[in-house]
């Protein structure tokens, strides 16, 4: 799936005053450039874990129900299974975790009518924070009718984040995103697609990465 934010976050995982703190400034003469390092790292974070920290309202489009032959064994845990064909249940995995909620699902016909797909036709798995959510469709449940278009023919509309506070992000996440936010203060922005790793933030933040695998 491939999905973009439609409803921002109303509030950064970090105050402004946390990294001021950390890089011992008093004054407010750059606090619009420190603000805006905040959210560049903090979009670097979530890209890097495949995570997003504040609610935030996202639509995603998908070219059909996949359909799950096997999980992965216990060795390969922190993964995900994609696009894998077979017989068993049908699913749509989500691009970003965690999901607090699936806002609504509709499929899409060839003449691009969009129709809502019934809510009682499935559920949220959410239950593994360690791989992507997915939609799972109930079992015996009619997947579609077969007019659907050939491309981008499912949209899912959800919720994802931890929460709409700033402490309901984990800690070690707002912490890598201070780091990072600090390193960018003290060189400008100039990083050479080194921040993380510099500014000791991939440290944090590799613990909580989403590892996906395809087939």
């Amino acid at each position: 799936m491939k999905s973009k934010v439609t409803t921002q976050p109303t509030t950064e995982p970090v105050s402004l005053e946390e990294v001021k703190a950390s890089l011992r400034i008093t004054d407010t003469n750059e606090d619009a450039l420190i603000t805006q390092y905040i959210k560049d790292a903090r979009v670097y974070a979530e890209n890097f874990t495949g995570r997003k920290f504040i609610t935030q309202t996202l639509t995603g489009y998908v070219n059909n129900f996949y359909s799950k032959k096997d999980s992965w064994f216990n060795g390969f845990r922190i993964g995900s299974e994609v696009e894998v064909f077979g017989q068993g249940g049908r699913y749509l995995q989500l691009d970003w975790g965690p999901c607090q909620s699936i806002t609504q699902v509709d499929t899409i016909d060839i003449d691009n009518t969009e129709t809502v797909y019934a809510s009682s036709n499935y559920y949220l798995d959410n239950y593994d924070d360690d791989v992507n959510p997915r939609v799972v469709i109930n079992d015996n449940t009619t997947i579609v009718n077969t007019s659907l278009r050939s491309h981008d023919a499912v949209k899912v509309t959800f919720i994802a984040g931890y929460g709409s506070n700033a402490s309901d992000v984990p800690a070690a996440l707002r912490r890598a995103i201070i780091l990072m936010a600090s390193h960018l203060y003290e060189h400008r922005g100039a990083c050479d697609g080194q921040c993380a790793k510099d500014s000791g933030a991939n440290a944090y933040l590799e613990q909580y990465k989403i590892e996906s695998v395809s087939i």
